[in-house]
């Protein structure tokens, strides 16, 4: 019995090492694909191919008995690191972050992967310093880290902007990125600033929490009217991996107001409704009954939670957040009456 599993052990550390073997041919394969995007001028991130890929998967997958579970597991993972690797920095950047919560963390990652000269700053000291030694990057006090940057961002909560008016006269002559969900008034008051002080501001929003190692992901860029070289923001951003939208304030809060306003507005009152019921009807152990799609929606219920201050930043802070939940709440009642209740 024991020869005959060891036999069968020896047979699948061989396809083992053919699954290694394939997947490293296949990396080199993305890496080359990758260096012509970039010459192109072309996303990492092509999702008409990636849902081609997928089909294939899942098609042949199905043919050789091999559950969809599975192929789920695998194909996210897949895709990630091949999009790493078609990462193709042009000339490195020497970035200051003013900030160290997630998404400092989210950006100072990509950044060292991409292999940008990256320092870390802000108010805080140890907070700043721990996550400049996470990443093997530079902590600097304010100025220092100010005089050495040429991109500044502003990795700061809308809470801050008090503190970012306080240093702007510093970021003369710089290339300076805010990163808040909501543009509206903070917008209007960095261009101002911008236009005293003479830098560069041109606004982003990255469209995705705080992740390690977003690549693939996309971002919004908002030029200003001291923008200087918007292709070369572009250009920046996506040879660091990141999918790129040009916008205006007015369209990225329209776009938000749909995408975060509604959203979170409709995941924070499943979220209580959910609590509410599980006491009204007395289920204690709800987790049992968890389908495949409420887990899912469990799980974003859980990243809305963790990051719940800035989900209610978002709602009070964009223009059009009264107008989308009143929309919201219409249609909720619509689908009551229609479904009779």
């Amino acid at each position: 019995m024991s020869a005959e599993i060891d036999e069968l052990r020896k047979e699948i550390e061989s396809i083992d090492r053919q699954i290694l073997e394939l997947l490293s041919r296949r990396l080199k394969i993305s890496a080359k694909i990758g260096e012509i995007k970039s010459r192109i001028g072309k996303d990492v991130t092509d999702e008409k191919r990636e849902q081609k890929v997928r089909e294939y998967w899942y098609n042949y997958a199905r043919n050789l008995g091999i559950p969809d579970s599975m192929v789920e597991s695998i194909l996210p993972i897949l895709f990630s690191y091949s999009k790493m690797v078609q990462i193709n920095p042009g000339k490195k950047k020497n970035i200051t972050v003013i900030g160290y919560g997630g998404m400092a963390r989210s950006l100072i990652s990509l950044f060292s992967l991409v292999g940008h000269n990256v320092v870390v700053t802000g108010r805080n000291k140890e907070k700043a310093e721990r996550l400049a030694s996470e990443f093997r990057v530079v902590y600097m006090d304010l100025d220092s880290a100010l005089n050495w940057g040429e991109y500044i961002i502003l990795a700061l909560s809308p809470s801050s902007f008090d503190y970012i008016i306080r240093i702007s006269p510093k970021f003369t002559n710089k290339v300076v990125m805010d990163i808040f969900s909501s543009k509206n008034e903070i917008f209007k008051e960095l261009e101002k600033l911008s236009e005293i002080y003479s830098f560069s501001y041109i606004s982003t929003h990255p469209l995705f929490g705080p992740i390690t190692y977003p690549v693939g992901e996309r971002i919004v860029i908002i030029p200003s009217k001291t923008s200087k070289n918007i292709d070369e923001i572009v250009n920046f951003w996506r040879e660091c991996g990141l999918n790129t939208t040009i916008s205006t304030v007015e369209e990225h809060e329209k776009a938000m107001a749909i995408v975060q306003v509604l959203a979170h507005f409709y995941i924070l009152g499943l979220h209580r409704s959910i609590d509410t019921l599980k006491k009204e009807l007395g289920i204690e152990n709800l987790h049992n009954f968890y389908t495949t799609n409420f887990k899912e929606l469990n799980k974003i219920i859980e990243k809305i939670s963790n990051i719940l201050p800035v989900i209610l930043e978002i709602q009070k802070s964009n223009p059009y957040a009264y107008k989308v939940r009143d929309i919201g709440v219409n249609e909720l009642q619509k689908i009551k009456e229609e479904l009779g209740g």
